[in-house]
């Protein structure tokens, strides 16, 4: 199988490139910091962009770095989640691609503290939520010519990793600064912080694996594990396992949703394994550890 990945220098990007690499599939890969990918400044793909006859599947795991400096970046933003992902898509409907996968988020979902399914509300209401949306959608349209799948990414964690919720704390607690939960507007007995489905990239990769030949009964797939965590128990993990006194304050901060995934479709329709997260975030604290001890040497 011949596979092209879209931002394959990633996170994401770079343990599915090495792991397709190990099955021996025939994969690619482009990047913004290469002359024909998407271009660092607009966030668009290059014209002179073309894909390789004979490609099989095209994945697309670009996201602009700015989302969250808007509406100033809201431009470059659009550009690579929507834009770009349109303009790919054309590209390999005209290279007779069979499947092309998108790699969307939880987020999109509108706030809630009930599990999340593929056909719950969804949130228009920020600019990142809104151009993944927009990609959804825009791509829905190429089913016609492609299998198009749309992943829903949740809580994905994993050594290497960096500004994201699970990274941050870890580094938050191995400095000793303060975590703060914010309380819950509909159960004041909660204290314990957002909770959220989670999932170790090690299992993205191989979910992302299955799909390339997959199809699905619907194109919405929701990607996470099936544990739930809270910010508190988290938390308490990695100081467990960095051997960090954990500092944690309740804010005086109301949140308002949760993000946990229902994966009755993920589940159905690939049965994955999953590591478990007490593993999972060892793994993930040691690699952090050795980077820390390597800078300070």
């Amino acid at each position: 199988m011949k596979v092209l990945i879209i931002g394959y220098k990633g996170f994401i990007g770079k343990y599915l490139f090495n792991h397709l690499k190990l099955l021996g599939a025939d994969v690619y890969g482009i990047s913004s910091s290469e002359q024909n990918g998407i271009d660092g400044e607009t966030g668009i793909l290059s014209d002179q962009f073309s894909i390789i006859p004979g490609t099989d599947a095209v994945i697309y795991l670009a996201q602009s770095p700015y989302y969250r400096q808007v509406p100033e970046k809201a431009v470059h933003l659009l550009n690579v989640n929507v834009v770009s992902a349109v303009k790919l898509a054309e590209t390999a409907r005209k290279a007779k691609v069979k499947r092309f996968i998108y790699t969307s988020t939880g987020n999109v979902y509108a706030p809630s503290f009930q599990p999340l399914g593929e056909t719950s509300p969804l949130n228009r209401d920020n600019w990142y939520s809104l151009s993944k949306i927009c990609a959804e959608e825009a791509l829905a349209l190429f089913r016609n010519d492609m299998d198009i799948t749309i992943t829903r990414l949740f809580g994905v964690y994993g050594p290497g990793q960096t500004d994201k919720l699970i990274p941050r704390l870890i580094n938050t607690t191995l400095q000793g600064n303060k975590i703060f939960i914010e309380k819950n507007k509909n159960d004041v007995t909660d204290l314990d912080g957002l909770k959220l489905s989670v999932i170790y990239i090690y299992d993205l990769v191989e979910i992302l694996t299955k799909l390339l030949k997959k199809s699905l009964n619907d194109y919405l797939i929701n990607i996470a594990s099936q544990e739930i965590l809270t910010l508190r128990e988290i938390a308490h993990k990695i100081a467990i396992f960095s051997q960090k006194q954990v500092n944690i304050e309740l804010s005086d901060r109301i949140r308002y949703f949760d993000l946990i995934a229902d994966t009755t479709l993920l589940n159905q329709a690939l049965n994955p394994i999953f590591t478990p997260f007490n593993i999972g975030i060892e793994k993930t604290i040691m690699q952090s550890l050795h980077s820390t001890n390597n800078c300070e040497r």
